[in-house]
């Protein structure tokens, strides 16, 4: 049985994280800066942890999971958001169903580029996923219908992420909280949404897995 796939745009993923070694398969993307792909294999080197504390928390759900780690921050959870839509392309064209975004802007700038990404991914089969929000204001992609949009509530019970009517859509509410299992002996470096999102590819992933083994 092969392993489910998902793509994990952050700060790389380390695959000696011990909540990682061993279980999950890491396969490393390339980093990416504004201009495009900066280094082949980037994303298996994560000097922030943001992006293993990611990859740990999707694991909790789906612990052989692959996670193909695409590099867009360094030592700082910021970057300029042209490597966002670079990574983002790229993401949809690997063929994995699920893209963790746990970031995200509120400028509404780069939402016509978004908008062809994901476009680009729905024709692929492939979801996003991402915050429905970031500081309090609506930010992008989550912020697009297309998106499987995510907010994290720490009233929801951890490893049982839900979905509700917003609005005029369908939002996860998520916990913002760790999984007593993914930090593997170290602490996260990541919380609050980033965690939720993570979560919430975390339960997609899952029932990914079940469609595919009843099929």
């Amino acid at each position: 049985m092969s392993r489910p796939r998902c793509v994990v745009i952050d700060s790389g993923v380390d695959p000696a994280h011990p909540a990682l070694a061993g279980r999950v398969q890491v396969t490393a993307g390339p980093r990416f800066d504004r201009t495009g792909p900066a280094e082949p294999d980037g994303g298996a080197t994560d000097e922030l942890g943001h992006g293993s504390a990611v990859a740990a928390t999707i694991a909790s759900f789906v612990p052989d999971v692959e996670i193909l780690s695409v590099r867009v921050f360094d030592r700082d959870a910021t970057c300029d958001f042209e490597a966002v839509l670079h990574a983002l392309r790229h993401a949809v064209g690997l063929g994995a169903p699920l893209v963790n975004l746990s970031l995200g802007t509120t400028s509404l700038r780069h939402r016509r580029a978004l908008q062809r990404a994901l476009a680009d991914g729905r024709a692929r089969g492939v979801r996003v996923v991402a915050p429905a929000s970031y500081g309090g204001l609506p930010c992008d992609p989550g912020n697009l219908a297309s998106v499987e949009a995510v907010v994290g509530d720490p009233n929801v019970l951890p490893q049982m992420p839900e979905l509700r009517p917003y609005g005029d859509r369908l939002i996860w509410f998520a916990s913002p909280l760790p999984a007593r299992e993914a930090d593997g002996g170290r602490q996260l470096r990541a919380r609050g949404e980033s965690l939720a999102v993570a979560a919430v590819t975390g339960v997609l992933l899952r029932a990914e897995r079940e469609r595919a083994n009843r099929a």
